[in-house]
């Protein structure tokens, strides 16, 4: 059923329980782990509230994104490395398509996935508001069911 699992990261603590979840989809159906982290364009981005009273110079991630790019490579290899040591097949890709929630339903539609697996942080109040929910992005506008992992989540 779940042949091709969108495993989406963004390499924190929470993001292991995600893991082992998109490993035992693709375990149970001799499946792939589709393992992809999305390159966030800017930290004004991440930042609206606050963007029209800064130069969008002053947080441009731009002239580090070589850096930021090479490192997140190498993180993807050391996630997807762990997985195949246990026997699943993974593939990485690193997306750097804008938004990081567009970029994941993006992916997970050229990537051909039939599922995507994230794992959520729990964020309320003030943070969710400044910060908006990349996960509840995802879930709105993914063609595909999306399976989120609260952080703690053991697999069964």
């Amino acid at each position: 059923m779940f042949q091709r699992i969108l495993l989406a990261t963004d390499f924190s603590d929470n993001a292991h329980g995600a893991c082992a979840w998109a490993e035992k989809l693709a375990q149970t159906n001799d499946g792939t782990v589709v393992l992809i982290h999305a390159l966030e364009d800017d930290l004004v981005a991440t930042a609206p509230v606050f963007a029209e009273y800064m130069e969008a110079d002053v947080l441009d991630v731009g002239r580090y994104r070589e850096g930021f790019r090479a490192a997140a490579k190498r993180a993807l290899e050391g996630v997807a490395d762990r997985m195949r040591s246990r026997g699943t097949s993974v593939e990485t890709h690193l997306l750097e398509n804008g938004k990081p929630s567009v970029a994941m339903v993006q992916g997970a539609q050229d990537l051909n996935c039939s599922v995507i697996v994230m794992a959520t942080h729990g964020r309320g109040g003030i943070a969710k508001f400044l910060l908006g929910s990349t996960v509840e992005k995802v879930v709105r506008m993914a063609t595909c069911p999306v399976l989120t992992v609260p952080e703690g989540e053991e697999v069964s």
